[in-house]
């Protein structure tokens, strides 16, 4: 059992962080980075605008990359990051290309806007999809290996390991569930906010992620929380 119990511990330890590690981007300030100077002439126009798509193709096929190797999102949300994130892929090509095609240094100027106002690779498409993600592993990996280890743990203290149970360890089972619960309730509909997100909606408020990511970093410090509870209360009955 103890066996079992470590596993579950460990494992979520190990998903709590990795979720950490991989959304720290999007746990970040929703203040957009300045805009680049687009230049003074149709040609440097058209160079940033090359620079600047190309980024942000770049690190949209990185992020497609990671979505389709993580086992742990949903096929529904899957699917919404993906559509959004090739979506993303698909308008860069396309702005990129209109604006190497632009005749004035106006319409340039204008096309070039697009690239952050339209779409939001940076502040919108990615930290949505760093988000979901991070909802997803936590509901479907992490929150179920806690609740299975907290009541393993809360079977020995009332079976073969009653003899060292004590008031201090049965709070920190109780806190462990508590916090487990708590993570439950701060997930709740997260993943789907998210991705509801566009980037107009963005434009008016770039603080409209925030409310997610208030709630995605609540519930990691909730599982961190619960995954020690459960660490002191397996230390003492080993």
């Amino acid at each position: 059992m103890n066996r079992t119990v470590t596993t579950s511990l460990i494992g979520t330890a190990a998903v709590v962080a990795l979720i950490a590690g991989t959304c720290a981007p999007a746990f970040a300030s929703g203040t957009p980075t300045p805009r680049p100077t687009t230049g003074n002439s149709l040609a440097a126009i058209q160079a940033n605008a090359k620079v600047q798509t190309t980024a942000r193709i770049g690190a949209l096929n990185t992020a497609i990359a990671k979505v389709n190797a993580a086992a742990d999102i949903s096929s529904s949300d899957r699917a919404t990051i993906l559509g959004t994130l090739n979506g993303d892929v698909t308008g860069m090509n396309t702005v990129e290309a209109r604006i190497a095609a632009d005749t004035t240094v106006a319409a340039a100027r204008t096309d070039y806007k697009t690239i952050f106002t339209t779409y939001r690779v940076y502040a919108v498409a990615i930290p949505q999809s760093r988000l979901a993600a991070a909802e997803d592993r936590m509901t479907s990996t992490a929150i179920p290996r806690l609740t299975d280890a907290q009541g393993k743990l809360a079977a020995a203290l009332a079976g073969p390991d009653a003899s060292k149970s004590t008031p201090a360890l049965q709070a920190d089972l109780t806190d462990m569930s508590a916090q487990t619960a708590a993570a439950t309730a701060a997930l709740n509909g997260v993943a789907a906010e998210a991705l509801a997100v566009t980037p107009s909606a963005f434009n008016s408020n770039h603080s409209v992620l925030a409310p997610v990511r208030f709630a995605v970093t609540s519930a990691m410090t909730d599982l961190r929380k619960a995954a020690a509870d459960g660490k002191t209360v397996l230390a003492a009955i080993k």
